[in-house]
């Protein structure tokens, strides 16, 4: 174990010294296996292109017990496709390896310093070449162009090395090792706030990627032998047999053993050298070489003191040990830099040089150690001890030839090893040049690679990300099929299938995912973008097969996921082929997971036999405080979507689509959001500002106008405000808008304008013209539903009784015999009322509509006969949500009639609350706060109701004595004219006469206060 940890001997200072070089190293390994393991992932990476897809839904529905009644709109869909990023360039990375490199500068230089003279000059010279090559002058230090830079870091660093190496060789090394990092640190300050260029680290770098080449296949070379080193010692060292203390009877694994091993060794590394120069094309299995690399400098640090302590050269604790480090860390962390910016060229220049030096030196060492050895080995003699001590060859002798066969090898690769790295050399440059925002300069080095290997990939895929930055389509092309030729990743395959798209090459793109598949079957952002692109055609199955193909198959499972349910909503055959999917999603905090969940949950809501009635949940970025920012397209669908899904009452909701639709950033979506905050309000019941919306909506958007008063109508028609739909849809001539006129002045009792419509309307609807003959009497009834809409409709009917009576099915017989009921109450005649009550079928036959529509006439009765137990016993069933403001409202009015006001205030404050147009309720809370002298309260929720009623006499006549009771004559004059046409002439007099009697009143009053 001694020999194992070797530092162990040494004193504190140098152990701790070493220690943390050694620390360097491995960090240096660890890093360069991180960047190896990611490859391309370093510098490209998978982005997601988000599409918005517009889909026909209907988001609101209600019924009349007659009729149904869709809110139609759009909704969005959203298709996701990966996209590889443009090539990522970060000086960040270069900064740091020039940390690195620093640091083994730092080790090195303090190292040679304790060498000999010889030694100490050569190694000096070789670190003052490589300064020399850094292209100092590229920093444009003011004062200091030329050489003169690189002459001043000469002479500090080579003078301060003279010293401890000439006078002061007595101090230990961490006095050198502080000297040199505090130097080095000074310098770069000096250098980093003098120089202007913008990324000075990465412009040292770049320039001096020679010399560190340079540096690191020397280092690999001179390493290359510690493979078969290791072997030596594997098969020569060994345990005594039994007890016998002779060396002679050592078990050891041998000589045969070692040259068995060394051949399928150098056989490995002949098979890479034969494939990497195509010499064979076998699929063959065989050890990276940057395995062998990692595996000769671990061997290394033992060897290489072996080597010291054998040759008796230099001291291995004073220096050998600092050296040996300094170029591990400077070697590993350059091949780390080439792989994390995915420099190709250096990439297969490493590569090459690896086998190359491994594979010459491993012959000539294994030459060497038969010709020097083998009577020791045939003796069973441990030889490792000895292995630098050769009895006839020199090991430097082996070397020279192992130069010679790295030379041979290099050749007869026609020189392509030395290519790449000057392609990776200008690669680097193009890096630094695209970073600093210089294009041309850029495409111009990476040109300059491209000579050297065209087929490198570094250089076309930044030279295509160069060419997607200027909208150069063609261009970019060209460069990714470049890169498929050599080193094809799915990235090169999606980035050509992009381009494709763009120039409207829709089957190109597809035939290009397709090669890219069967290179990289297993691709899942491959099987997403196939799979999106035939969900553009006819082909379902095919967009069905990759989409669910690629969910698993990929980092981000919720993309291939959120568009198959995208899928899935585009595809209502698929829906009535299986229903489930779209009640089986997933709870996901993906936005455009959310919105397609949404979406599909409305497309389903057409297709189930029973609509899902439960409240979908809250997207969870709208409670985080990242609900201030912009809108992504996912975003939007989500919160868009869910408002129109979302039936509940949310404050929050419409003040964050408020804030988020004034935010300039979200200028794209403004429409949407104004809609979406409209449906938010309307469920708010806050209806004024969601019709003031709807109608701002409508004159902004001619386009889309038509739709948005079609919402806006049918909302008029479901708050009971039915010549103001009849307004609404007057401005549409689509068929559909014509029928709702029609229904709308129809519930107006206004069959006579209606008529024309209801010709118009049923022109090419069966349904809507059997309709219209039986509400026009051109035939007598037939259907249960033709006699319920007669009996409803033809007030001027005092017969219609007569076909309610033999409507069988009972949730259309409770209908319309509510109507009924409602018809006789108008007429004070309660008994009748009672009787047809009386002869409703029973709740567990009728449906929930019609439920409600008997539970709110029999309340009525109750308030009317002024029976407040009956009425709160009615208030407490049952009732579905649009009816509940009706409901409140009668039960106010029991309490009003049997003067309980303060029950019957509460009461109008909740129907008001519930349906704040409503002219009935408004008219009623109004007169009770005028009672009890509160009209300025009772004016404010009037005015509010009132634009949305002109036609209501009884609101009129109610704001007309409000405005008297606050002085606001004006207004009352104003609405005397309105109430002289919304009334019959008998009703106007008679309002009339005791208007002016209170406005004399009022006149006397004043008269006498100025008295």
């Amino acid at each position: 174990m001694s020999s194992l940890f070797f530092w162990s001997a040494w004193s504190r200072i140098y152990r701790s010294t070493y220690l943390v070089s050694l620390f360097f190293v491995a960090v240096s390994v660890i890093l360069f296996i991180i960047a190896w393991a990611q490859g391309l992932g370093n510098v490209v990476h998978w982005n997601v292109l988000s599409e918005l897809n517009e889909l026909p839904v209907t988001f609101q529905t209600f019924s009349d017990g007659l009729l149904d009644y869709a809110v139609n709109s759009k909704a969005y869909a959203v298709s996701e496709q990966f996209v590889a990023s443009p090539m990522q360039i970060r000086p960040g990375v270069a900064t740091a390896f020039l940390i690195g490199i620093s640091i083994a500068f730092i080790v090195l230089i303090s190292a040679v310093t304790r060498f000999d003279r010889v030694r100490y000059l050569v190694s000096m010279a070789a670190l003052i070449l490589g300064l020399a090559f850094f292209r100092w002058e590229m920093l444009e230090i003011p004062g200091l162009g030329g050489n003169y830079l690189f002459l001043i870091l000469t002479f500090v660093f080579g003078s301060v090395s003279y010293y401890f190496h000439a006078f002061r060789a007595d101090y230990p090394i961490t006095v050198r090792l502080a000297v040199f990092t505090l130097l080095t640190i000074v310098v770069a300050a000096l250098l980093g706030a003098l120089s202007p260029v913008a990324f000075p680290a990465m412009i040292v770098v770049s320039y001096g990627m020679p010399v560190l080449l340079v540096f690191s296949i020397g280092f690999i070379f001179f390493i290359a032998a510690e493979i078969i080193a290791g072997l030596v010692w594997i098969t020569s060292a060994g345990k005594p047999e039994g007890s016998s203390p002779q060396v002679s009877q050592r078990r050891t694994l041998g000589f045969n053993n070692f040259l068995i091993v060394s051949f399928l060794y150098l056989i490995n590394l002949a098979l890479i050298w034969l494939k990497n120069t195509r010499s064979i094309d076998w699929d063959i299995l065989a050890i990276s070489p940057f395995v062998l690399y990692l595996t000769s400098v671990m061997l290394g640090i033992w060897g290489f003191r072996r080597l010291i302590q054998q040759q008796d050269a230099v001291s291995f604790r004073d220096s050998g040990a600092y050296l040996y480090a300094g170029l591990a860390l400077l070697t590993t962390l350059t091949m780390a830099y080439a792989f994390a910016t995915a420099n190709d060229p250096l990439v297969e220049l490493f590569e090459d040089v690896i086998v190359y030096t491994h594979l010459a030196m491993g012959l000539c060492f294994v030459a060497y150690v038969v010709i020097n050895f083998l009577p020791i080995y045939q003796q069973n003699l441990p030889v490792y001890r000895i292995l630098y001590k050769p009895k006839r060859l020199e090991l430097s002798l082996f070397r020279i030839v192992g130069v010679v066969g790295v030379v041979v090898l290099l050749a007869s690769g026609g020189l392509i090893t030395f290519r790449q790295g000057v392609a990776g050399y200008y690669n680097g440059l193009g890096d630094y040049y695209r970073v600093s925002n210089e294009p041309t300069s850029a495409n111009a080095f990476y040109n300059l690679a491209l000579e050297q290997e065209f087929q490198n990939h570094k250089s076309n895929y930044s030279l295509a990300s160069l060419a997607l930055s200027q909208n150069n389509q063609t261009a970019a092309a060209f460069y990714f099929q470049q890169a498929l030729l050599k080193q094809p990743n799915p990235q090169d395959y999606v980035g050509l299938s992009q381009t494709y798209l763009q120039t409207d090459l829709f089957f190109e793109a597809v035939k290009t995912l397709q090669r890219g598949l069967r290179a990289f079957p297993g691709s899942g952002e491959l099987q997403n973008n196939l799979g999106y692109l035939y969900t553009r055609t006819s082909v379902a199955d095919s967009a069905y097969y990759y989409l669910k193909a690629a969910t698993g198959n990929v980092s981000r499972d919720e993309v291939p996921e959120s568009n198959l349910l995208a899928f899935y909503a585009r595809n209502p055959s698929v829906l009535a082929a299986d229903s489930t999917l779209a009640k089986n999603t997933a709870k996901s905090t993906y936005e455009s997971y959310q919105a397609n969940a949404l979406v599909l949950r409305m497309v389903a809501q057409s297709q189930l036999a029973r609509p899902d009635t439960t409240q979908p949940e809250k997207p969870a970025w709208l409670t985080e405080s990242i609900a201030n920012q912009g809108l992504s397209v996912g975003r939007f669908a989500s919160l868009y979507n869910y408002a129109l899904t979302n039936q509940r009452s949310d404050t929050s909701l419409t003040a964050t689509i408020q804030r988020l639709s004034t935010d300039p950033v979200n200028q794209d979506f403004t429409d949407d959001l104004l809609l979406a905050r409209a449906v938010a309000e309307y469920n708010r019941k806050n209806h004024v500002d969601a019709f003031g919306l709807m109608n701002q909506l409508a004159e902004s958007d001619q386009q889309n106008g038509a739709a948005y008063r079609s919402i806006a109508g049918i909302w008029f028609l479901e708050q009971g405000l039915y010549r103001r739909a009849a307004e609404t849809f007057a401005y549409n001539s689509d068929t559909t808008s014509i029928y709702y006129r029609a229904v709308a002045l129809t519930k107006a009792n206004d069959l006579a304008i209606a008529q024309s419509f209801w010709e118009t309307a049923s022109r090419n609807d069966p349904a809507v013209a059997a309709l219209k003959q039986v509400l026009y009497t051109e035939r007598k009834p037939e259907t249960d539903l033709e006699k319920a809409f007669y009996a409803t409709y033809r007030l001027d009917d005092l017969n219609r009784g007569a076909y309610w009576e033999t409507i069988k099915d009972p949730s259309l017989k409770t209908v319309s015999g509510v109507a009924l009921v409602n018809n006789y109450l108008d007429d004070l005649q309660w008994r009748n009322a009672q009787l047809i009550l009386s002869g409703l079928p029973d709740s567990d036959q009728i449906t929930p509509v019609a439920v409600s529509m008997r539970t709110i006439a029999a309340l009525r009765l109750s308030a009317f006969r002024r029976s407040v137990g009956s009425a709160e016993t009615m208030a407490n069933k049952p009732i579905l949500p649009h009816y509940q403001a009706e409901r409140t409202y009668w039960l106010g009015q029991t309490y009003d009639r049997t003067r309980q006001f303060a029950k019957a205030q509460q009461s109008y404050q909740k129907a008001i609350q519930l349906a704040p147009l409503n002219p009935q309720i408004v008219s009623a809370a109004a007169q009770l706060k005028r009672q009890q002298k509160q009209s300025r309260e009772a004016y404010d929720f009037v005015v509010k109701a009132l634009p949305y009623n002109e036609d209501n006499a009884e609101l009129l006549k109610t704001y007309i004595n409000l405005s008297l009771d606050l002085s606001l004559r004006d207004y009352a004059e104003n609405g005397l004219e309105k109430l002289q046409v919304a009334t019959t002439p008998a009703d106007y007099q008679a309002f009339l006469t005791t208007y002016q009697e209170k406005l004399a009143s009022i006149e006397n009053s004043r008269q006498k206060f100025l008295q």
